[in-house]
């Protein structure tokens, strides 16, 4: 199989950072470039703040500009919204493969959104420029897709959501992590459901709630869903597992289905990182309730959208 160059736009948030981590040594592709803001252009990738827990990758790169990322086969997209709108659009023109994590993009006409293993059938209008999803619908779609066949009529979800889904900022934050957080995310809700919509290609009543907790990472929510039959628990787990695409960045188990509530001491790596957790799985009558965790800033974040490249990759969006 070939090989791509790629670049990481965003050397010090994040997301960004999680890129730079799970694409070294990449079995498909190659980092060549990394962009960040005016802050870091002109630094060695060592001399960046690290922010993560893990070990910094070894890249004996220097940080560029967003104005002389090379020409690269690939893109990964960490930015603000503000800089993507610009940029983005920009490596495109120049015939640059973006996958981007930012939402300014997410649900435009001709811009794929796309998680492979819940709607792959979206990449077919792919012209360059895919999205992720939001980091909070990955732990909801995932058990959820599978429940289409009893017949959707209305999905509630209550999220409890880390501190490093706002950023790195939070993380530094000795009030935030002692619990002095404000538990409202403005516009999430919002975004939960018009995504969640958009994956499950249906226009159902969706109720969300959407707050804050302090942890570092972990996606946690619970979930209500009305189906239009009565159904079973051995349906409904047989219904919720999804075949893996064995892809480099796929788990061996897209959904880990447990019989307790997930936690993230014990379940937040699961399949390092790109597997939600899936636990308290009820059903009575029409009514299935469950609840969920998973690993925001990869399986949500740069997991994701590696993953939906490597799938770009090999069902030929990509060739070379």
């Amino acid at each position: 199989m070939s090989r791509y160059n790629v670049a990481i736009l965003g050397a010090s948030g994040l997301v960004g950072q999680r890129l730079q981590e799970l694409l070294y040594d990449h079995p498909f592709f190659d980092v060549v470039a990394i962009a960040g803001s005016p802050n870091s252009v002109g630094l060695m990738h060592e001399e960046i703040e690290w922010r993560l827990d893990s070990p910094r990758p070894s890249y004996d790169i220097l940080v560029c500009s967003m104005s002389d990322i090379p020409d690269v086969d690939i893109a990964f997209s960490a930015l603000p919204n503000n800089v993507a709108e610009v940029v983005e659009p920009s490596l495109v023109a120049r015939g640059i493969h973006v996958f981007s994590n930012a939402s300014a993009f997410r649900r435009i006409a001709g811009i794929p959104l796309v998680i492979p293993e819940v709607n792959p059938e979206d990449m077919q209008s792919y012209e360059g420029h895919a999205c992720a999803t939001n980091c909070t619908v990955v732990p909801v779609i995932t058990p959820i897709i599978g429940l289409k066949s009893l017949g959707l009529v209305s999905v509630t979800i209550h999220t409890r959501q880390a501190l490093s889904g706002a950023g790195w900022k939070l993380l530094f934050d000795e009030d935030a992590l002692s619990g002095n957080v404000n538990p409202m995310i403005p516009g999430e809700e919002e975004k939960l459901i018009a995504e969640l919509k958009y994956l499950l290609g249906m226009e159902i009543p969706v109720i969300a709630s959407c707050n804050r907790v302090p942890e570092i990472d972990g996606h946690f929510v619970s979930c209500g869903v009305e189906v239009s039959r009565e159904t079973s628990l051995e349906e409904v787990l047989k219904l919720m597992k999804i075949p893996t695409l064995n892809l480099p960045s796929s788990p061996k188990v897209v959904n880990n289905i447990i019989d307790e509530s997930p936690n993230r001491e014990a379940h937040l790596w699961v399949g390092n990182g790109m597997t939600t957790t899936v636990g308290n799985v009820r059903v009575e009558g029409n009514i299935i309730r469950f609840d969920a965790l998973s690993h925001n800033t990869v399986r949500g974040a740069a997991g994701g959208v590696i993953l939906l490249a490597e799938f770009a990759v090999r069902e030929a969006y990509i060739t070379k």
